[in-house]
Order: structure tokens, then C-alpha cells, then sequence
């Protein structure tokens, strides 16, 4: 699963971050990702870099970028489907992020619900439904289920969980993803 976004870590190197077009910024989130991958039998399987989250007027848009601040991967989700930009490489369009990214990974990956999270919501509209959640005193969600995810929000801001951990078990890997996004002062 995490092949092909390790070989786009290393081929990457020298690409520069595309416009973010035309469409308008309503809120921005900023921070650093890592995502592992395990499977009895071989050796793991790990990318991280930063990434920016943009809320558009007409969706939302995902950058990743290295460590190094190449620009890995663009997603761009609208209400009439999902595109991923990558370095050197045709744009890939599908109906949803979920479909677009699981062609790509060959694996299901929480990014329906990413929207959600990063806010510090459970909606069962988007990655499938949420079942034992736990509540802080405050009332925010800090853990649940979700599909094949146990998902954890700690570090809780004025925007949003600071940090959000998802782990899963897919095809016989088990699968480890960390935000950790920068609160706004």
C-alpha cells in the first residue's frame, strides 16, 4: 500500500507545490503526517512529511509534501468527484477520495472522513459508521471506531483535535496513520 507513496517520496525531490486555483480558501490547517504500514513476513513500510488541509468553497484539497517541502501528492475533493495531482505523473480522477485512493494504494483509506476529523467530528456520512465513541469531559469526541479504524483525538485546540491517530487492519497489514496539526496561536 505504501509503495506508491514512497516511490513518489523519492521521485519527488525537485517538484514545487502547484497553484492551489481558482477556487477560495475558507480555512486552512497545517502539520505533519506519518503513515506505517506492517505485514507479517516483510519489512515495514513508512512515509511522513507535512501537509496542508484547505476547506474550499466547492470541497476541500489535501497537500502532501516530503520533508524536504516537495509537493508528493494533491488531492482535490469536490461534490462531483475527487483528483489526484502527483509529480511527473497523468491527473487521476474517480467518483470519490476513497475510490480514487484505494485504486492508487490498492487499500481503503480513511480519507472520506478526513474532513471530520481534522475538525473534531464523527459523521457516520463519511467513511462508514462510527460505533463506540468516548467523550471528554467537554463532550468532544477523543476515541472511536470507524470502518476497520480505531481512531484517537488528543491535544484538543480552539480549531480542533491537535493530533489525530487512526489505526486499522486491512489485507493482513496493519496500518498506522498520525496528524499532528498545528493550533492557531
Amino acid at each position: 500500500m505504501l509503495g506508491s507513496l514512497v516511490l513518489v517520496a523519492g521521485l519527488s525531490g525537485c517538484a514545487t507545490a502547484p497553484p492551489a486555483g481558482n477556487d477560495r480558501v475558507i480555512d486552512e490547517r497545517q502539520g505533519r503526517f506519518s503513515v506505517q504500514s506492517r505485514q507479517a513476513m516483510t519489512p515495514a513500510e513508512a512515509v511522513q512529511g507535512s501537509f496542508v488541509w484547505r476547506r474550499l468553497v466547492t470541497g476541500w484539497q489535501l497537500d502532501l509534501n516530503s520533508p524536504l517541502g516537495a509537493t508528493l501528492a494533491r488531492l482535490t475533493v469536490t461534490p462531483t468527484g475527487a483528483s489526484l495531482q502527483q509529480p511527473d505523473q497523468p491527473l487521476l480522477r474517480a467518483a470519490s477520495a476513497r475510490q480514487l485512493l484505494t485504486g492508487v494504494l490498492g487499500a481503503s483509506v480513511p480519507v472520506d472522513a478526513l474532513e471530520d476529523w481534522i475538525e473534531g467530528r464523527v459523521d457516520d456520512d463519511h467513511g462508514g459508521a462510527v460505533t463506540n465513541i468516548e467523550r471528554d469531559e467537554l463532550g468532544r469526541a477523543v476515541a472511536f471506531d470507524q470502518a476497520v479504524w480505531r481512531v484517537r483525538f488528543t491535544r484538543y485546540g480552539p480549531s480542533g483535535p491537535g493530533r489525530i491517530d487512526a489505526t486499522g487492519q486491512q489485507q493482513g497489514r496493519e496500518l498506522e496513520l498520525r496528524l499532528v496539526i498545528e493550533q492557531p496561536a
